[in-house]
């Protein structure tokens, strides 16, 4: 899926970074099975984690950050940075990310 890329051409993703499909479900025809799993997986307007993304699809993050990052440059996916320091001491918050990380 990475083509032996080792590193992002442009766009660098954490493994925190919300991702959210830019182009609806019956526009995949003619991507790569791969990259239509992935943006399966991430509509809008909720989105997944990177981290969230690679363990759905049984992949290494590094790899997976690779991925996202050729689907951001190629404009098939927006990225967002994760939520500030404030926003995460919403135990409410972590505790959902806890239990939705559990079912996977």
């Amino acid at each position: 899926m990475t083509d032996g890329r080792t590193a992002a051409a442009h766009t660098v993703l954490t493994m925190d970074t919300t991702i959210t499909a830019a182009v609806a479900g019956d526009a995949h025809d003619g991507l790569p099975s791969e990259w239509q799993a992935v943006l399966s997986l991430c509509p809008a307007p909720e989105g997944r984690a990177v981290a969230e993304i690679a363990a759905r699809m049984g992949m290494r993050l590094t790899p997976m950050t690779l991925v996202l990052g050729e689907l951001a440059d190629r404009g098939l996916i927006h990225h967002r940075p994760p939520l500030e320091g404030a926003a995460t001491t919403n135990v409410h918050l972590l505790m959902r990310i806890r239990d939705n990380l559990a079912r996977i």
